[in-house]
């Protein structure tokens, strides 16, 4: 493992004056001015704590790092020669904000009475002046580096409600996952606390997944999309988090367009599911059981993914006559990443275009479906379409069917080389046969 280097650690500092002035504290350090180092990395602590709150006013309007700051100008205001303004500023970000936690806001406090010891003609016993030594000053450093300067400005205890007007106002614009992502890591989750995060992560569970006024209507596609980034970043402290708060966690609504929510979600995350207690669990079994939507996500209760698989095929081929939406498709595909599940996946979308009721539903289906995911198909999967393609003449005898089986052959020429014996498949034949 490499030494921490406090100069590249430096660099990382958020803010530019704060740097600047942090210069001065390793310039002092280098040249073995310990006492002045820790005098002035208190100064540079201070102001950066004052930069940040006044970012969060400039920014967020933030109400509470507004009355800190006013709070301390008036302490300056009535006893300019007094320092106490800069404990009540430490005491109040800590006390107030999530600035700070409790190992950082005591660092700080260790740093203000070496500052002090520092800064004041306090002699020992031989009268000289406290010095402290290299080890420690460079541990005040490095600790005031991690804990607070080379972090952006975090939130006050209004973030909650911060980020949920932000997203609804934003929303028009974050209109896919990645976009969503993008936004409130950047904005948001990078500058807070793993415990903000899951407080966050907490409020939005029962905004998308239990309450039904009209705002959790309106916001509730965005607020979901929030809380897939804070599961996919923290999955393991809210699998935690859940344990802890069964109850909580399995207060889920009975409303078909909550529930389509939750079993998405439990879908992509099987192991909340298995933690919520029974009541949860057969409300979700319950809308696994009687909504397309439902069946689709079902997976995650099945004992296999070939059991899930059999049962797609009956809801495909059954009397409901399941269609697939774009992003359904997507989802099926995503369920695994082992070339075992690929090779069934692509089986479904065969099964699911042979099974075309008419001409124009197999023109649908073959764009929709084979079209876009050929690529997957190995030498097993391409036969199965084949085989099941020669079972229905609303797929081979459709007018179409001569330019789009055409590249099912294709596929199967550049992937292994060889001619497809169409001998057995006589419909198919027709179809990529140039006369």
């Amino acid at each position: 493992m490499s030494e921490f280097s406090l100069e590249s650690f430096a660099e990382r500092i958020h803010y530019g004056k704060t740097k600047d002035y942090f210069q001065e504290v390793l310039s002092s350090y280098q040249n073995r001015n310990y006492r002045s180092a820790v005098v002035m990395l208190w100064s540079v602590a201070v102001c950066d704590i004052v930069y940040k709150l006044q970012n969060l006013v400039d920014l967020y309007d933030d109400a509470v790092a507004k009355l800190i700051l006013d709070g301390l100008t008036a302490l300056q205001d009535s006893d300019p020669k007094s320092s106490a303004w800069e404990i009540k500023l430490i005491d109040d970000t800590y006390n107030k904000t999530n600035l700070l936690d409790s190992l950082e806001y005591e660092n700080l406090r260790y740093l203000q009475k070496q500052r002090h010891l520092s800064a004041h003609p306090i002699l020992n016993s031989n009268r000289e002046l406290h010095e402290p030594n290299k080890e420690t000053v460079r541990a005040l450093i490095r600790n005031t580096l991690e804990g607070l300067l080379i972090k952006p400005p975090f939130y006050t205890q209004k973030i909650t409600d911060e980020l949920l007007e932000d997203i609804a106002e934003a929303a028009p614009t974050l209109n896919t996952r990645e976009k969503v992502k993008r936004y409130v890591e950047s904005r948001y989750l990078s500058r807070l606390k793993l415990d903000v995060e899951l407080s966050i992560y907490r409020t939005l569970w029962k905004l998308v997944f239990k309450l039904e006024n009209q705002d959790c209507i309106k916001n509730r596609a965005i607020n979901f999309k929030v809380l897939e980034v804070i599961s996919n970043r923290q999955h393991n402290d809210i699998l935690e988090k859940i344990k802890g708060e069964i109850d909580y966690y399995s207060n889920i609504s009975l409303c078909p367009q909550n529930l389509d929510f939750v079993v998405f979600y439990l879908s992509k995350n099987r192991d909340f599911y298995e933690v919520l207690n029974e009541s949860a669990k057969l409300k979700v079994q319950h809308h696994i059981e009687n909504t397309d939507i439902g069946r689709v996500c079902a997976w995650f209760l099945k004992d296999s993914l070939e059991d899930y698989y059999v049962d797609m095929i009956a809801l495909i081929e059954g009397s409901s006559h399941l269609s697939f939406t774009d992003n359904q498709l997507k989802y099926l595909l995503e369920i695994s990443d082992t070339a075992e599940w690929q090779r069934l996946f692509c089986k479904l979308l065969s099964i699911y275009y042979c099974a075309s009721k008419n001409f124009n539903q197999a023109d649908l289906r073959f764009q929709q479906a084979i079209s876009p995911y050929l690529d997957l198909f190995d030498k097993e999967a391409l036969f199965f379409l084949v085989q099941r393609i020669e079972g229905n003449d609303q797929v081979y005898r459709r007018g179409a069917a001569f330019e789009d089986h055409e590249k099912v052959k294709q596929k199967f020429i550049q992937l292994h080389d060889e001619e497809l014996d169409l001998k057995p498949y006589p419909h198919f034949k027709d179809n990529v046969t140039k006369e």
